[in-house]
């Protein structure tokens, strides 16, 4: 019950958690397995502050009363290892923040966020990266999947521009709405149903920039997917502010999912960020 006061402590005050290498016995390795954030869907827990949260089940199983509010929850959902952070920016963020609601388990969809999994591929003999960015798409009965909206590909210039023949997507292929829980380890299985392939991208997707270059090098097997190298989420939903979130995997208490990039953006700004991250 100690490391949960203990971390308690440290969640309302994210300075603490700076520098702070937890040791190998069992309270240090319970303390650090609470802090860390282990999945997105955990930092989005933390960041609405829900109810339902992982740590606050932890902290109802022990008996113990939760205190801490959501401003210093997002507060500490901040990269504070590898990065400084302007307080007064943080600030007004944290109050822009306590106005949005991120994505739940009632409510996992929406648009303003974006996956974006740089991706090793092997093309003409060699391991090249393609970052692949998706979004949550829903349809008319709530059931939602990720769909591949865009990607960075100047590499694959020599392909075809031009598609033909796409069948219209199939219902039942698509990309699990919690594929991004295994670093999307299903894009193994995506990428080699040729047959069904348009079916994991959004129709938009073709009159991006590399689109049809990368879907034709993907169907023909000049590109061929090897496995996800890095995985990060852009959110625009914070009124003012875009932020990247990126996993730390490291011994320190501030670890996992955390705000590694946060910058001020005006509404034509965050246009102008969408259409450069998909490629439009």
């Amino acid at each position: 019950m100690r490391y949960l006061l203990v971390a308690a402590i440290m969640i309302a005050c994210p300075a603490m958690l700076r520098s702070q290498v937890y040791q190998n016995d069992a309270g240090s390795k319970a303390k650090h397995f609470l802090y860390e954030v282990k999945q997105i869907n955990e930092f989005f827990e933390r960041f609405n502050n829900d109810t339902a949260s992982y740590i606050r089940e932890i902290y109802r199983d022990k008996g113990v009363k939760f205190r801490v509010q959501r401003p210093a929850l997002i507060r500490s959902l901040f990269n504070t290892e590898t990065r400084q952070w302007n307080k007064s920016t943080v600030d007004s963020f944290v109050t822009n923040a306590l106005q949005v609601e991120m994505p739940n388990k009632r409510r996992f969809y929406g648009g303003n966020w974006y996956a974006e999994a740089s991706s090793l591929f092997e093309y003409n003999g060699e391991t090249i990266v393609i970052p692949i960015i998706l979004a949550i798409d829903t349809d008319d009965r709530n059931r939602s999947k990720w769909l591949i909206v865009g990607v960075k590909a100047d590499m694959l210039a020599a392909e075809s521009n031009n598609v033909k023949g796409v069948k219209i997507a199939s219902p039942e292929k698509f990309i699990s709405p919690a594929g991004h829980s295994n670093y999307f380890i299903e894009f193994s299985r995506v990428f080699d149903d040729k047959a069904s392939l348009a079916a994991y991208f959004d129709p938009l997707f073709f009159n991006t920039r590399h689109g049809a270059a990368f879907y034709n090098a993907v169907q023909s097997g000049h590109a061929r997917f090897i496995s996800v190298k890095e995985l990060k989420f852009h959110f625009l939903q914070v009124r003012n502010y875009i932020f990247t979130v990126e996993q730390f995997k490291r011994e320190t208490l501030n670890s996992g999912w955390l705000i590694n990039t946060l910058r001020t953006a005006s509404i034509s700004e965050k246009e102008s960020f969408r259409k450069t991250l998909l490629g439009r």
